[in-house]
């Protein structure tokens, strides 16, 4: 009886073992191919998050959004490029994307507009957006 009930707890580690290092393991995913629940201005966005912060951390907090605005600045850091969206407040968008989602064509600077799709995780001084990928890139003449 006893050898059963080691069997079943050793069996039960194994999975969760396992289980653990896939989840680990897992590659990054972006939100490329999932539907967006809003689309916004920068400026949009930051405004409601300002507003009433409750309210928009309930209807965006943990959704799919897009946002249009035009790039303040770009800061790369542990294979990742953060890219703030200028709004008409003191914050701004701050859009985290993995740089291996960055085509190697695309060259993000200041004044480029752009269109950026990425899962809203809330408000500290700029809205945050993570898994981010760039729909639409115009860069200035």
């Amino acid at each position: 009886m006893q050898k059963r009930i080691l069997f079943g707890i050793v069996i039960l580690v194994l999975i969760a073992i396992t289980f653990g290092i896939c989840h680990v393991l897992k590659p990054h995913q972006n939100s490329a191919g999932e539907s967006t629940a809003a689309s916004f201005s920068a400026s949009e966005l930051y405004r409601e998050f300002q507003n009433d912060e409750n309210l928009a951390n309930k209807k965006w907090v943990g959704k799919v959004i897009e946002v249009s605005g035009t790039v303040s600045s770009t800061n790369e850091s542990n294979g990742y490029i953060s890219i703030i969206l200028k709004t008409a407040g003191d914050g701004g968008i701050n859009c985290s994307i993995a740089k291996a989602d960055l085509g190697s064509d695309e060259k993000l600077k200041n004044g480029d507009s752009l269109i950026v799709k990425g899962k809203c995780t809330g408000y500290l001084t700029d809205v945050n957006l993570v898994d981010c990928v760039i729909n639409k890139l115009i860069t200035p003449n």
